[in-house]
């Protein structure tokens, strides 16, 4: 039992972990906000860019209230597949193993997060925004394990 224990956290960051899992919380908590006060939240969000970019003298009627709420799935996923792709693997291996398991939590928590939606006024779960999700995810995973080969290659040419 202790050498499981042991395999587990030489492979899994247990401080990751915990921060995956408030972070999950934080997205699962926003699914379960009403329609009218999560439609209220990306409604500010949209006005605050809309009248940054106007201060700025930059177009700013092209960013609509659809276009924040689904800059904020990606985005969230984004940042939850770099936490939980540093979460298992935090040795920077750069291994399948790691960016496989980031990657099906990401699905999990995403088609979760949608069925949660089903059951809260005036909120819809979509497979759209799983997929909008899943994207987010990819793109961090890729961009964090090509990060991680560079910084590898980089490092093994200074021993060399």
């Amino acid at each position: 039992m202790s050498s499981l224990i042991r395999d587990i956290k030489e492979r899994v960051s247990i401080p990751g972990l915990v921060l995956v899992v408030l972070f999950i919380s934080v997205i699962w908590g926003n699914s379960l906000v009403a329609g009218e006060g999560s439609g209220s939240l990306s409604a500010g969000v949209m006005e605050w860019v809309q009248g940054f970019l106007q201060s700025l003298g930059l177009p700013f009627a092209w960013v609509t209230n659809f276009l924040i709420r689904k800059a904020a799935h990606f985005t969230e996923y984004f940042i939850l597949a770099l936490l939980s792709s540093h979460a298992f693997d935090p040795k920077r291996s750069a291994g399948s193993e790691g960016i496989v398991a980031a990657c099906v939590l990401c699905v999990l928590v995403s088609s979760i997060d949608e069925t949660i939606q089903l059951f809260v006024p005036g909120r819809c779960g979509q497979v759209t925004d799983v997929l909008i999700d899943c994207s987010g995810a990819f793109i961090a995973t890729f961009i964090r394990s090509a990060a991680v080969r560079w910084y590898r290659r980089r490092e093994y040419g200074r021993s060399a």
